[in-house]
């Protein structure tokens, strides 16, 4: 696979928080590839049949679903790890954090971990920076 080159857009965001102005980076999201694309592109890249490609993909997102759904972290090689990470609400007693779960149930997420080999691609792809003139937003919340 050829090495890309990662574009940053930087604007100019008013930190609700702090009430200060400051640059904020993030980087440019060109579209989202569809699933076909990728069992394309990943069967001619191992000379096997997209039908193999396509049977092992959904052999391996069951076998994440399961393993992290049950509490695991899943770890793919040169890719990283996925866990699942849940955040509720603090209660006085074990009764009321059972009776009252989904109610003080904030958010659930898929976390994803980078391998160390993904870092060092990250860090040694080409960065191309440029502003954005768009008004800049307002972010709260830690910086």
């Amino acid at each position: 696979m050829e090495k890309g080159q990662v574009k940053i857009n930087f604007k100019k965001c008013r930190i609700a928080y702090s009430d200060t102005e400051k640059l904020v980076g993030r980087a440019v999201r060109y579209s989202t590839i569809p699933y076909s694309d990728i069992i394309s592109y990943a069967a001619q890249a191992a000379s096997v049949p997209e039908s193999n490609i396509e049977i092992s993909m959904e052999a391996l997102f069951d076998a994440m679903n399961f393993f992290v759904m049950n509490g695991h972290r899943v770890q793919i090689p040169h890719l990283g790890t996925f866990y699942l990470k849940v955040h509720v609400k603090s209660t006085e007693t074990k009764e009321e954090f059972v009776a009252n779960f989904s109610k003080n149930l904030r958010n659930i997420s898929i976390r994803f971990l980078p391998a160390p080999e993904l870092k060092a691609m990250i860090a040694s792809t080409a960065i191309n920076t440029q502003a954005d003139e768009q008004e800049g937003d307002v972010i709260s919340g830690v910086e």
